[in-house]
């Protein structure tokens, strides 16, 4: 199966391990950051995320779980990436419930500079 469409970020919430800002905190740091995303297209819902991130000098290697909530049911994404002069991210398509139950495969993303982003996810259930 293939879906696609866009990714607009609603919120986005970092702190470095020990609560603090990340904006507050110059240099290496250890991120965690809650994001919510809205997806429109052939998916339409709410993504919940939970990125982990190790700030270096030159990148942020980032790792999360993400669920996107639909009307009819869930999917569950993993993703394995990097921030440097762009966003460099492998995604997977874990699982999920309804019409996606035992969904595996994997999603690509390509942010805009206006902040949506274009998705397209490629599947089997």
């Amino acid at each position: 199966m293939k879906a696609t469409g866009t990714i607009e970020v609603k919120s986005w919430d970092e702190n470095t391990w020990d609560g603090r800002p990340y904006q507050e905190v110059e240099g290496r740091k250890l991120t965690e950051a809650h994001v919510q995303f809205a997806y429109a297209g052939d998916v339409n819902g709410i993504g919940n995320c939970r990125y982990l991130m190790s700030y270096g000098d030159t990148v942020c290697w980032t790792t999360a779980l993400e669920e996107i909530t639909t009307d009819n049911g869930t999917l569950v994404l993993r993703h394995v990436g990097a921030y440097r002069e762009g966003v460099e991210a492998v995604i997977e398509i874990l699982d999920g419930t309804g019409p996606y139950a035992g969904a595996r495969g994997a999603a690509t993303v390509v942010w805009a500079e206006d902040g949506i982003a274009t998705y397209t996810l490629e599947y089997e259930v």
